[in-house]
């Protein structure tokens, strides 16, 4: 595990964006540790995905949304464009367990380096070794 001086774990920061916000999964992920921000809290909720992934970019974390239909393209246009984004990870409707399990797993085992201009879906989370095999899968 990576660290970030004595018994502080680095953990990628995670945008929740509109869609995904819920108090629950920010509270829970807040609690192990991890670095959170939600739209509501930075004052641009209900701005549009391109401002949000901006957004999420400037701060430096992996933007997170169950608007797969939406930034999937918007991660294909940047690509083609040339610009550079923070990483994204997509999700479908998971149950709040599942889906705080997955977020917390991604967030641990992700660098800002290997998710830096990724489309990650979390369904690749779903257990330690299989989000392990896709970081490798990403790493040179």
């Amino acid at each position: 595990m990576r660290s970030d001086g004595p018994g502080r774990p680095v953990v990628v920061p995670l945008y929740l964006d509109d869609c995904l916000i819920d108090k629950r999964v920010a509270r829970q992920l807040r609690a192990a540790g991890h670095l959170i921000f939600l739209t509501s809290e930075l004052g641009v909720e209900g701005q549009d995905d391109e401002r949000h992934l901006e957004a999420s970019t400037r701060l430096e974390a992996v933007l997170v949304s169950q608007n797969r239909r939406h930034f999937e393209p918007l991660h294909r246009r940047w690509y083609a464009e040339g610009r550079l984004h923070a990483g994204i990870l997509a999700t479908h409707w998971l149950s709040i367990g599942l889906r705080i399990q997955c977020l917390e797993r991604a967030a641990r085992l992700l660098t800002l380096e290997v998710a830096a201009n990724q489309f990650i879906v979390l369904d690749l989370f779903e257990s330690e070794e299989q989000g392990l095999t896709y970081i490798a899968s990403l790493t040179p």
